[in-house]
C-alpha cells in the first residue's frame, strides 16, 4: 500500500477490538494485548490488585511450560506490566513464530490460573518489589501524581501499600478478573511482517466464542486542588519534581502542551537548562517531559540541587514559567517541533517501542496515527503556546514532590 502509516481495524460481534499494522519491511512481528484495567480502576482498599493479577496471570502461564515460556527460551521478548489506565501482555519475535506468540497470548488472557500457591509465590515477590521500588527516587513520579490527582485514581501507586497484599485472595482475584477482563474492555494489537486478513482470521478463531457479560463501570475521580509533597532526608542534596496538570489525550491543547514542556526543559538550549545551569550553575541537569491519560495530563520538571539553592531555583523555575504566558517564539516552536517529531518517527520505526502508545489511544477510543501526530505538530501556533500556557501553567495547577525537603520547608521557597 502506498500510505506510509495505516491501520486496519475491526471489531468483532463479542465487541473485541483489533488493530492490524502490516508493515513491508518488518524483520520482526509484535503482538499486545491490553485490558482496560489499571490503577485508575481500583479504590483505596483495592490498590495494587491490578499490578497483582497481571503478576499471576502473566507467570501462571510463564512457568508451567506454555508458549510464551517457550517463545522465551527461543529468544522472543516477553512482556508484562501495569499502568495507571490499562495491563498490557506482548510478544515481539521473529515473523515465524507469530502464531505461537498469538496462541500464548491468547491462553494466557482468557484461561488464567488463580491457585493458592501461585498466589502466595507472587505476593511475596511483590512484596520484596514494593521495597525495593519505594526505597528509591524512582518512586518520585507516583509521589508526583499523589500530589496532582490525590489518594484516588490515578494518583494512587500502581504497586499499591504492602497491607493491601494480604487481602488478594483466589476469589478476590477471579471475581476482578470476570469483572474486567472481557472482551469489550480487551485490544489486541498486531504489527510488522503480516497480512492483515490472516491475523483477523486467526485472532477471530483464538477469540470469537469469548464471551462475558459486561459490566458498567464508573469514569475515574481524582482530587481538584494540587499539593506540595515534602519527604525529609538529611541528604544534603534536594530532588525537586516540579508539575502541572494538563489536558487530557483527546484534548486539542496537547499537542502545544508538548511543545511547551520540550521547549521548557529537554536537553541543551532548553529555557531551564539555560536560565538554571548555563546562566547561574544551579543544577546539572534538567529535563521536563509530558505525560498523558485519557481523562488528564500532566508535565513534570525534573532537577536536584543543593539545599539552600531550592528557594532560588523554584523562585527562576517559576519566573520562567510566567514568561511562558507570552508565548514561545519562533525559533523555539521550530526546535521542539523538530525534536518531538524526530521522538514520533523513531518510535515508529520500531513496533516494540510503539506498542504502548497504540495500546493507550486505543483503550481510550483513539487510534494513534504518526503523521496526524506530526501534522498537528505543525499547525501550532505561537498563540496557541501562550493560550495553553495561560491556562494550563498557573498557581492552581501547580503540584511540586522535594526528596530532602519537609512540607514547611518547601512551602517557605515557594512564592508564587
Amino acid at each position: 500500500m502506498a500510505f506510509a502509516d495505516y491501520w486496519v481495524k475491526s471489531v468483532f460481534p463479542n465487541g473485541l477490538q483489533v488493530l492490524v499494522q502490516p508493515r513491508k519491511y518488518a524483520r520482526t512481528t509484535s503482538w499486545g494485548v491490553f485490558v482496560s484495567h489499571g490503577v485508575r480502576d481500583e479504590t483505596k482498599e483495592s490498590n495494587g490488585i491490578s499490578h497483582f493479577m497481571e503478576h499471576v496471570i502473566f507467570n501462571a502461564q510463564y512457568r508451567n511450560q506454555s508458549e510464551l515460556s517457550q517463545l522465551v527460551k527461543q529468544g522472543a521478548i516477553v512482556e508484562a506490566f501495569t499502568t495507571k489506565e490499562y495491563t498490557q501482555f506482548s510478544v515481539t519475535t521473529v515473523p515465524g513464530e507469530s502464531d505461537t506468540a498469538l496462541r500464548g497470548l491468547a491462553n494466557l488472557i482468557r484461561r488464567p490460573s488463580f491457585n493458592v500457591s501461585l498466589i502466595e509465590t507472587e505476593r511475596a515477590i511483590i512484596e520484596e518489589e514494593i521495597k525495593t521500588f519505594m526505597s528509591t527516587k524512582k518512586a518520585l513520579d507516583e509521589w508526583v501524581e499523589r500530589a496532582l490527582f490525590g489518594n484516588r485514581s490515578l494518583g494512587l501507586f500502581t504497586l499499591g501499600p504492602r497491607e493491601n497484599l494480604s487481602t488478594f485472595d483466589e476469589t478476590a482475584l477471579q471475581e476482578r478478573y470476570n469483572k474486567y477482563y472481557t472482551p469489550l474492555r480487551t485490544v489486541i494489537v498486531c504489527q510488522g511482517s503480516v497480512k492483515e486478513t490472516e491475523v483477523l482470521d486467526k485472532v477471530f478463531d483464538a477469540f470469537d466464542d469469548w464471551n462475558q457479560k459486561p459490566i458498567s463501570i464508573p469514569p475515574p475521580k481524582f482530587e481538584d486542588a494540587p499539593q506540595l509533597v515534602g519527604i525529609s532526608t538529611q541528604a544534603h542534596r534536594v530532588s525537586l519534581y516540579v508539575a502541572f496538570r494538563g489536558p487530557g489525550l483527546a484534548n486539542i491543547d496537547r499537542t502545544p502542551f508538548s511543545l511547551i514542556a520540550d521547549s521548557l526543559g529537554l536537553g541543551i538550549g532548553s529555557r531551564l537548562w539555560n536560565a538554571l545551569r548555563e546562566e547561574r550553575q544551579l543544577v546539572y541537569e534538567i529535563q521536563a517531559a509530558p505525560t498523558t491519560y485519557g481523562v488528564a495530563g500532566y508535565m513534570t520538571i525534573r532537577l536536584s540541587c543543593e539545599r539552600d539553592k531550592v528557594r532560588d531555583v523554584i523562585q527562576i523555575l517559576l519566573t520562567e514559567i510566567a514568561r511562558l504566558h507570552q508565548g514561545l517564539d519562533d525559533s523555539e516552536l521550530e526546535r521542539a517541533r523538530t525534536i518531538r517529531t524526530t521522538g514520533l518517527l523513531n518510535q515508529h520505526e520500531n513496533s516494540r517501542l510503539m506498542l504502548p502508545t497504540v495500546g493507550k489511544y486505543a483503550i481510550n477510543g483513539l487510534t494513534l496515527f504518526i503523521d496526524t501526530e506530526i501534522q498537528n505538530l505543525n499547525l501550532v501556533t505561537k498563540e496557541d503556546t501562550a493560550r495553553v500556557a495561560r491556562q494550563y501553567l498557573t498557581e492552581n495547577t501547580l503540584a511540586i514532590v522535594a526528596y530532602g525537603l519537609s512540607r514547611e520547608e518547601l512551602l517557605s521557597c515557594v512564592a508564587w
